[in-house]
């Protein structure tokens, strides 16, 4: 008889590929593989990738298609709020990392680009301005700090609260 295999025997199997994978002495922990409370596996950062970010408050050479306005306009929004998650709506990645920012208790200011009528060629802006094609991509005070896994791997490490102030 074949049995289905379900999402925590997968998990389970997985965890002990990785850890296979591992010099003998190095734990899962020590590595900075971490379950996470819903069972799932994270690969969790020992620095999250968190990067300054000079390109948006200082003049960046842009292509001359009207880019360098999206450009101005990502700026704008980062300095004006303390958290800016862009993402699309449909986007289960976007949706965790929004999720993250409720269950903290941060606001956070999120720009659909699904749904604005220039959602792709500010993509592609920000893919130059951050080199991260990919959605969500967060910035906290100013700060690039990079995807849904970078993200999560400073909450669970408390960068992230640091980085809102919410710890000291």
């Amino acid at each position: 008889t074949t049995r289905a295999r379900t999402g925590a025997d997968w998990h389970t199997k997985r965890r002990r590929d990785l850890g296979a994978m591992l010099p003998r002495s190095t734990s899962l922990a020590r590595a900075g593989l971490a379950p996470a409370r819903t069972g799932l596996l994270l690969m969790v950062a020992k620095q999250p990738a968190v990067s300054a970010f000079p390109a948006l408050t200082a003049g960046v050479a842009t292509a001359s298609d009207g880019s360098d306005d999206l450009e101005q306009k990502i700026a704008a929004t980062v300095a004006a709020h303390p958290v800016v998650v862009y993402s699309k709506s449909r986007c289960g990645y976007s949706a965790r990392t929004k999720s993250l920012f409720d269950s903290l208790g941060v606001e956070y200011h999120a720009v659909e680009l699904d749904k604005a009528a220039d959602g792709a060629a500010m993509q592609t802006a920000l893919a130059r301005l951050t080199k991260q094609r990919t959605v969500p991509n967060v910035f906290v005070r100013g700060s690039h700090l990079g995807g849904n896994d970078a993200t999560q791997a400073a909450a669970l490490s408390g960068e992230l609260q640091k980085m809102l102030g919410l710890t000291s």
